[in-house]
């Protein structure tokens, strides 16, 4: 029998392109745009939210890899078809760039006279290597107290991906060796203990950088996803996991939507006090609640309702399947503009401030799309090739 959620889901491309389109607006719009009141202080403020994709990012891999693992678990050769097909999507790219920073880093003071920031930059590259090719440069944020992204030039937005292939290296253990009811009594656990490290180590004034960068404070996102992914391999027919996603993204809506609704009106006006403190990292939770709601709601779409109509359209489909190449270089396209102050160069053509910004961001967005389509066909789709060596059920994944 057919399970529900079972093969490639299209919708699950488009929860990709809306996770990707937010991080693109808050690196290439709200980053750029100077203060200046009104409408744009507004914008600049909403703009900034998109940071919360790379949270949709996590819950979305959380339910994905977790369906990957619980379908797989009682075939041959689970650990090794796991890991060479996470090995095949993700190191190429990855070390791939790495290798390119490090070319970049370690010759170009020597082919050419720098000024004082790209020096600085370059030497800041040399020294963060090793935590770079050990996924560990969300640690170094929390080791050697990093405040601002911008003390990781081009490379700051790698932290999430540290999270991520910690998260590939944890959760298959525990998949494999527990039953799907402990699995799910540990994911609550492991959302408490994330949502817990948050609130004491705000408490405790440490780093928000680190607070926010850390894996063990990012579970909470990871394992709502797998919760769903989880609840959805049950005893029950595809129909009534259908039906239960349905109900599940209402309550996960209402209830995350409320909270983050009531904690603002709480902390008006009230930054950096101890009941921001209280309430900020609860938000976060509440945020990824939210999240776990559109998945249930992408998941359990009726095909022609307008849900699915926005999931499943051609922009969100392009912007998902180009995704990962999308987010390694459009931070470094971001990091550029911004860093150059491009947007000057921008208003010597289009003299006011917001409009001059809509195109700055625009022209970054299609030079990230350019870089990411280039880099998928001519480099990352001859690795996935390969990962019909390694075969295993793949839910809500292309082969």
């Amino acid at each position: 029998m057919k399970k529900a959620f079972e093969g490639h889901i299209p919708a699950l491309d488009g929860i990709r392109g809306l996770a990707i389109g937010l991080v693109l607006t808050v690196h290439l719009f709200s980053n750029p745009m100077p203060w200046a009141g009104g409408l744009q202080n507004a914008l600049k403020q909403l703009f900034s939210y998109g940071a919360l994709g790379v949270e949709v990012f996590f819950v979305l891999s959380g339910f994905l890899i977790t369906g990957i693992l619980y379908d797989t678990k009682t075939k041959p050769y689970f650990f090794k078809n796991f890991y060479m097909r996470r090995f095949l999507r993700i190191f190429p790219l990855y070390y791939g760039v790495l290798a390119l920073i490090a070319l970049v880093a370690f010759g170009l003071p020597h082919l050419a006279p720098l000024g004082p920031q790209t020096l600085g930059e370059m030497h800041t590259l040399q020294s963060i290597q090793g935590w770079l090719w050990s996924y560990g440069l969300n640690f170094y944020i929390w080791l050697c107290n990093v405040t601002d992204w911008a003390q990781l030039p081009y490379v700051s937005h790698f932290w999430s991906l540290c999270v991520e292939e910690h998260f590939y290296i944890l959760w298959p253990l525990l998949v494999f060796f527990f039953s799907r009811k402990t699995l799910i009594r540990m994911a609550v656990g492991l959302i408490a203990f994330s949502l817990a490290t948050r609130l004491a180590m705000y408490a405790a004034g440490a780093n928000p950088l680190a607070i926010y960068a850390l894996t063990f404070c990012r579970f909470d996102a990871l394992c709502l996803g797998g919760i769903l992914a989880l609840v959805a391999r049950g005893d029950n027919t595809p129909e009534h996991h259908v039906q239960w996603m349905r109900k599940a993204s209402h309550w996960l809506l209402g209830c995350g939507g409320l909270f983050i609704l009531l904690s603002f009106l709480a902390t008006a006006g009230q930054k950096d006090s101890t009941l921001w403190n209280v309430f900020r990292p609860l938000r976060e939770t509440a945020f990824n609640v939210v999240f776990a709601g559109i998945l249930a709601t992408a998941l359990s779409a009726k095909p022609r309702s307008l849900v699915s109509a926005f999931f499943c359209s051609k922009l969100m489909r392009f912007l998902g399947r180009y995704s990962y190449g999308l987010y390694v270089y459009h931070a470094m396209v971001a990091y550029f503009l911004v860093s150059r102050n491009a947007l000057a160069f921008v208003k010597e053509w289009v003299p006011h401030d917001l409009a001059a910004t809509f195109v700055l961001g625009g022209f970054g967005c299609l030079v990230s799309c350019l870089l990411a389509v280039v880099s998928y066909h001519a480099f990352e789709k001859h690795f996935l090739k390969l990962k019909a060596l390694f075969e295993s059920a793949s839910v809500g994944v292309p082969k």
